[in-house]
């Protein structure tokens, strides 16, 4: 096998599911749609928002040649508190609807640290045999990793946005190697998206405006991450949504039969606590141990408290829930946290039937 043969083989060994290689060419076509979205206000908050430097692989690394794409699957079971047995300690009448969801992807060790250590062994294994200058992208960085992955061949970009693969679906993390090396590009996958609909159909706040066509402001994976109070609008359409959103992936029929990829980092070594009532009152120390090494961890412990109280309110059913609840709003509206105080109250209202 050749150098490149034996990358790709390397990576499989180290538990990269898929690699490809591209061109360092300028995203020209993406460039004309991110400056489309940046005049419409569309761009994420979470994105580079220097266009230049995300289609102009050149001027993040001087002399690129080559992107090498990679994807890892991450497809988990949804976390289901029924289906393990598990209860409250102390607390036996907990019902299963005090629980919300968690996307898969933050219930796993946060990819971000996998995915750099695995890029940086596949860069020391290419520099055994060829000399070179790299750097490494995970999701956080300015290149359009969909728009490479695609041009790799690792996938086609489905109408809801997300890269897609035939064997792992759209449950993939993506990183991304930029080199100086020049290798041999790889055709680009075939676009196997039918135009269904079903994930435009499928948001629950409109956030898919149309085929390809994302509001992210609206999405509720943003809108689970916003560090400031939830706009009002979207607070019953969280529905038990505690952190993230995977609707749209869920409903696409791509991901129907996909093969789950077995991978130790992302087996959850967490009692993947999704129960409202301990996330609304949960501590530092929490906290730390349980979501400090997943994706979720960056947002901090607000955060997830706010989405939780916030689920709260959209949940409770039946007067002995709203007895424990409103006992625990009552002590959450003297939290230190404004936006705390604020979503307490809102949920103490709509559990109470004001609003």
């Amino acid at each position: 096998m050749g150098l490149k043969e034996d990358i790709k083989k390397f990576a499989e060994d180290i538990g990269l599911d898929v690699a490809g290689f591209a061109s360092a060419e300028p995203f020209l076509e993406e460039k004309k749609i991110l400056e489309q979205k940046k005049e419409k206000g569309l761009l994420s908050p979470f994105e580079e928002q220097d266009i230049e430097l995300r289609c102009y692989p050149e001027r993040l690394l001087p002399g690129a040649k080559t992107i090498i794409c990679f994807a890892m699957g991450y497809l988990i079971k949804p976390y289901r508190p029924e289906e393990t047995g598990r209860r409250d300690e102390g607390d036996k009448s907990v019902l299963k609807h005090l629980h919300g969801r968690i996307s898969r992807y933050a219930m796993v060790k946060d990819y971000h640290c996998v995915m750099i250590d695995k890029l940086k062994a596949v860069a020391e294994f290419i520099s055994e045999r060829k000399r070179g200058r790299f750097k490494f992208f995970v999701d956080t960085g300015a290149l359009p990793d969909r728009a490479a992955a695609r041009r790799a061949g690792i996938g086609w970009i489905g109408e809801n946005t997300c890269l897609f693969t035939q064997e792992l679906g759209s449950w993939v993390f993506l990183g991304e190697i930029l080199t100086d090396i020049e290798f041999e590009p790889d055709k680009p996958a075939p676009d196997l998206c039918d135009h269904c609909g079903r994930c435009v159909k499928s948001c629950p706040t409109g956030a898919l405006m149309a085929p390809f066509q994302i509001n992210p402001q609206r999405c509720l994976s943003y809108i689970t991450q916003m560090r400031s109070s939830i706009p009002e609008e979207f607070r019953r359409t969280m529905g038990n949504s505690i952190f993230g959103c995977d609707t749209c992936q869920e409903a696409c029929p791509h991901n129907d039969s996909v093969r789950i990829p077995h991978h130790p980092e992302f087996v959850p070594d967490m009692p993947a606590i999704t129960n409202l009532m301990e996330l609304a009152a949960m501590g530092k120390g929490n906290f730390e141990k349980i979501f400090k090494p997943t994706a979720a961890g960056w947002r901090g412990r607000n955060v997830l408290r706010r989405n939780a109280i916030c689920v709260l309110g959209n949940m409770v059913k039946g007067e002995t829930d709203k007895e424990k609840i409103i006992l625990l709003l009552k002590k959450l509206m003297d939290d230190p946290s404004e936006v705390i105080r604020e979503q307490a109250e809102w949920s103490m209202a709509r559990i109470t039937g004001l609003i």
